[in-house]
Protein backbone atom coordinates (compact mmCIF):
# COMPACT_ATOMS: atom_id res chain seq x y z
CA UNK A 1 0.00 0.00 0.00
CA UNK A 2 2.83 2.55 0.44
CA UNK A 3 4.10 2.49 -3.20
CA UNK A 4 0.92 3.71 -4.34
CA UNK A 5 0.16 6.88 -1.93
CA UNK A 6 1.73 9.33 -4.43
CA UNK A 7 0.66 7.79 -7.31
CA UNK A 8 -2.69 9.98 -8.20
CA UNK A 9 -0.73 13.18 -7.21
CA UNK A 10 1.52 12.23 -10.15
CA UNK A 11 -0.83 11.55 -12.34
CA UNK A 12 -2.46 14.68 -11.46
CA UNK A 13 0.64 16.69 -12.31
CA UNK A 14 0.40 15.10 -15.37
CA UNK A 15 -2.64 15.61 -16.65
CA UNK A 16 -2.76 18.99 -15.30
CA UNK A 17 -1.14 20.70 -18.29
CA UNK A 18 -3.05 19.47 -20.91
CA UNK A 19 -6.00 20.11 -19.33
CA UNK A 20 -5.20 23.56 -18.71
CA UNK A 21 -4.62 23.62 -22.27
CA UNK A 22 -8.08 22.63 -23.56
CA UNK A 23 -9.48 25.10 -21.42
CA UNK A 24 -7.83 28.26 -22.49
CA UNK A 25 -8.64 27.08 -25.99
CA UNK A 26 -12.43 26.89 -25.12
CA UNK A 27 -11.52 30.71 -23.82
CA UNK A 28 -9.94 31.50 -26.94
CA UNK A 29 -12.30 30.50 -29.31
CA UNK A 30 -15.65 30.96 -27.36
CA UNK A 31 -13.85 34.77 -27.92
CA UNK A 32 -13.43 34.16 -31.57
CA UNK A 33 -17.06 33.70 -31.87
CA UNK A 34 -18.10 36.17 -29.73
CA UNK A 35 -16.08 38.97 -31.11
CA UNK A 36 -17.05 37.97 -35.19
CA UNK A 37 -20.44 37.99 -33.33
CA UNK A 38 -20.29 41.72 -32.57
CA UNK A 39 -18.27 42.32 -35.83
CA UNK A 40 -21.74 41.34 -37.72
CA UNK A 41 -23.94 43.73 -35.39
CA UNK A 42 -21.25 46.47 -35.99
CA UNK A 43 -21.26 45.69 -39.90
CA UNK A 44 -24.85 46.44 -40.11
CA UNK A 45 -24.26 50.28 -38.37
CA UNK A 46 -21.58 50.61 -40.96
CA UNK A 47 -23.85 49.37 -43.71
CA UNK A 48 -26.93 51.91 -42.44
CA UNK A 49 -24.22 54.98 -42.15
CA UNK A 50 -22.60 53.81 -45.70
CA UNK A 51 -26.49 53.83 -47.23
CA UNK A 52 -27.14 57.17 -45.53
CA UNK A 53 -23.94 58.55 -46.35
CA UNK A 54 -22.91 59.94 -43.49
CA UNK A 55 -19.14 59.83 -43.88
CA UNK A 56 -18.40 61.52 -40.68
CA UNK A 57 -20.32 59.32 -38.63
CA UNK A 58 -18.77 56.17 -39.98
CA UNK A 59 -15.53 56.82 -39.27
CA UNK A 60 -16.01 58.23 -35.67
CA UNK A 61 -17.93 54.19 -35.35
CA UNK A 62 -15.28 52.86 -36.65
CA UNK A 63 -12.56 54.50 -34.83
CA UNK A 64 -13.94 53.15 -31.67
CA UNK A 65 -15.03 49.78 -32.59
CA UNK A 66 -11.07 49.80 -33.49
CA UNK A 67 -12.47 48.03 -37.23
CA UNK A 68 -10.63 48.00 -40.67
CA UNK A 69 -13.45 48.91 -43.43
CA UNK A 70 -12.42 47.97 -47.01
CA UNK A 71 -15.04 49.07 -50.22
CA UNK A 72 -15.33 47.27 -53.30
CA UNK A 73 -16.95 49.16 -56.18
CA UNK A 74 -18.63 46.89 -58.72
CA UNK A 75 -21.57 48.64 -61.17
CA UNK A 76 -24.48 48.61 -58.74
CA UNK A 77 -22.97 46.75 -55.93
CA UNK A 78 -21.13 47.47 -53.17
CA UNK A 79 -19.00 45.00 -51.48
CA UNK A 80 -18.32 45.98 -47.18
CA UNK A 81 -15.57 44.31 -45.45
CA UNK A 82 -14.82 44.44 -42.06
CA UNK A 83 -12.20 43.18 -40.17
CA UNK A 84 -10.51 42.80 -36.71
CA UNK A 85 -7.41 41.71 -35.16
CA UNK A 86 -7.56 39.42 -31.71
CA UNK A 87 -5.04 38.48 -29.71
CA UNK A 88 -4.96 34.93 -28.54
CA UNK A 89 -4.17 33.48 -25.00
CA UNK A 90 -3.52 29.62 -25.71
CA UNK A 91 0.18 28.97 -26.14
CA UNK A 92 -0.13 26.36 -28.85
CA UNK A 93 -2.96 28.11 -30.48
CA UNK A 94 -0.74 31.11 -30.84
CA UNK A 95 0.97 29.16 -33.39
CA UNK A 96 -1.74 27.11 -35.13
CA UNK A 97 -4.45 30.41 -35.77
CA UNK A 98 -1.35 33.01 -36.40
CA UNK A 99 -1.70 35.96 -32.75
CA UNK A 100 -3.20 38.12 -33.79
CA UNK A 101 -6.19 36.49 -35.42
CA UNK A 102 -7.86 38.22 -37.91
CA UNK A 103 -11.82 38.17 -38.23
CA UNK A 104 -13.61 39.15 -41.09
CA UNK A 105 -17.42 39.80 -42.33
CA UNK A 106 -18.65 41.02 -45.32
CA UNK A 107 -21.61 42.00 -47.01
CA UNK A 108 -22.84 43.06 -50.50
CA UNK A 109 -25.72 45.70 -50.73
CA UNK A 110 -27.14 47.34 -53.51
CA UNK A 111 -26.08 50.48 -53.83
CA UNK A 112 -26.79 53.40 -56.77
Amino acid sequence: MKKNRGQSLVEFIIILPILLLILLSMVDFGNIIYKKYALESSLDTVVELYKNNEQTELEKYLSTEEAKVQYEQDADFVKIVLTKDIKILTPGLKVILKDPYEIKVERTIYYE
